[in-house]
């Protein structure tokens, strides 16, 4: 909820006892919902990432990432500059070499509309261990010229949108 702007709207900890369902469902942005259920194996069992290091895709005088083969989401987000800056503070923030678009910084976030994270860390915690590791494409519902952006699925751009 603090670094990517997704409040919880259903948890557990909104039933009693008899009623929880061992699943949170996060707002992702404008008119999205991600939904995390427990799986019933435990956790030993989930793996999202698939790392690669490919040193073909590494670029002179940028920082080398592994390449992510796992899965990944795509979510769109009303203020890119802010949440992408919130990513930085944060210290994880992520390029995936093996897509054409690779956001490094601020300037590259704007014009490419998107930058990636793949660690999910509760921000509160000094040590940053990572809860989940699942790469998402965070988009922006806006290009930089106010425009919306040609892969956004929405009709209009929502209210509060901006870039």
């Amino acid at each position: 909820e603090q670094i990517l702007g997704a409040p919880v709207l259903e948890s557990d900890d909104d039933y009693d006892e008899a009623h929880k369902n061992n699943k949170v469902v996060i707002s992702m942005g404008p008119k999205q919902t991600l939904t995390f259920c427990i799986h019933p194996n435990g956790k030993q069992d989930i793996r999202h990432d698939d790392m690669i290091d490919e040193p073909e895709h590494k670029q002179e005088d940028k920082p080398h990432y592994l390449s992510n083969y796992g899965p990944h989401i795509s979510m769109y987000i009303s203020d890119v500059r802010s949440t992408y800056q919130r990513i930085v503070d944060l210290g994880i923030t992520y390029v995936n070499p093996r897509f054409k678009r690779r956001a490094y910084d601020i300037d590259e976030v704007v014009n490419d509309c998107m930058f990636r994270v793949i660690d999910i860390v509760d921000p509160d915690d000094e040590g940053k261990e990572v809860i989940l590791r699942l790469e998402h494409e965070v988009r922006s519902v806006m290009k930089k010229d106010g425009s919306l952006y040609k892969s956004c699925p929405f009709v209009e751009i929502p209210e509060g949108c901006v870039i």
